[in-house]
């Protein structure tokens, strides 16, 4: 048989496979259906949202003094302890929403004085609190604004509260940490009734400094965060309808592609089936008389193994030396090898279901 009789009787075109393309896309979809189903029922509808900036700046007053050029020196330093005498403190606080509002709002600056002392087990005890008020509660109604702005000038006495601290230890004989703790406190209620939604929010916030008192050398630390986004959702009955709509949608989608995954794959092994003895059918029709098929893997460990690309170069070399081509199923409806054997050489040649190789 010449090997022009097969040429070109087994051919493949590569295809884009558009149906897992469609299965992959009905994943994707069904699964982000049911993320903003989800993400929707816990959060609500977004009806307000805000921004908060809080800040300060302060100077610190010096003692009289030959020491230094100026006696105020600015903010951002270290301090020695002995040579402060007041610092002027600005609280600054900015809320902003993307809607107007009614806001009422009060706020009030207070002073903290803490002692500590370390214990036995080297762990950081509280044994002193004073408090002060340094600006008394101030009230405020916003009506239809959609920002207000705290800002705020406080002298903090720092000579006052070193001598109360030195005080406390001379006192009771014991040598403690101090730190004065300033604070703006701020409180205020968001009414969303001019968005059309009888709801309130109620805000309690800060803008926080510490000072220490009797170390030799000391600094305002910040202790607050500058800047908070908050967005506002309402709750109703409407979101568990819609919640419940794009679960039911999205679990149609991923199990409409589970489906189709299964059929794909169904098909795919009959297809492969198909196509294998497909192959073998043609192979046995035009080249019964040169094959044998036997039941028993061939004992080729002791041969030189060469394995060949093309069929008709194995049809070739059977002819030429008129021997016979061994047929063996290696995997059931998946997969066949040709041998032919010649001298201690055999050569083999794979078919499965995708291509004669």
């Amino acid at each position: 048989m010449s090997r022009s009789r097969y040429r070109g009787t087994i051919k493949h075109n590569i295809k884009i496979d558009y149906i897992i393309i469609l299965i992959m896309l009905m994943f994707i979809i069904g699964g982000m259906l049911i993320k903003f189903g989800m993400d929707f029922s816990q959060n609500g509808i977004p009806i307000y949202s805000y921004t908060i900036e809080r800040n300060d700046n302060y100077e610190v007053l010096l003692k009289p003094n030959s020491l230094y050029e100026s006696e105020i020196l600015p903010s951002g330093g270290y301090y020695a302890s002995k040579s402060i005498n007041d610092y002027i403190i600005n609280f600054n606080y900015r809320f902003k929403g993307n809607n107007k509002v009614d806001i009422d709002y009060n706020y009030n600056v207070t002073a903290n004085l803490i002692g500590t002392v370390i214990d036995n087990d080297n762990q950081e005890k509280q044994i002193w609190n004073r408090n002060f008020i340094l600006l008394e509660n101030k009230n405020n109604n916003q009506s239809n604004k959609d920002e207000f702005l705290v800002d705020e000038e406080i002298n903090v006495d720092y000579e006052y509260y070193n001598e109360l601290a030195r005080t406390y230890e001379k006192t009771y004989g014991i040598t403690i940490n101090s730190v004065l703790k300033l604070r703006l406190n701020i409180n205020y209620n968001i009414n969303y009734l001019k968005l059309g939604i009888d709801n309130k929010e109620k805000v309690e916030d800060y803008i926080e400094l510490d000072i220490p008192i009797t170390n030799t050398v000391t600094e305002v630390t910040e202790n607050y965060e500058k800047n908070t986004t908050k967005d506002i959702f309402m709750q109703n009955n409407n979101i568990k309808i819609i919640y419940i709509i794009c679960c039911i949608l999205g679990g149609l989608f991923i199990i409409t592609a589970v489906i189709i995954t299964i059929i794909k794959i169904r098909k795919n092994k009959e297809d492969h089936k198909n196509l294998y003895e497909s192959n073998i059918k043609r192979i046995m029709r035009y080249y019964r008389d040169l094959i044998v098929t036997i039941t028993n893997e061939p004992n080729i460990e002791k041969l030189n193994i060469m394995n060949v690309d093309l069929l008709e170069d194995l049809i070739d070399l059977a002819e030429q030396n008129n021997s016979n081509i061994i047929h063996y199923e290696v995997d059931k409806d998946k997969k066949s090898k040709l041998y032919v054997i010649l001298d201690n050489y055999v050569y083999i040649y794979t078919v499965t279901a995708d291509k004669l190789r």
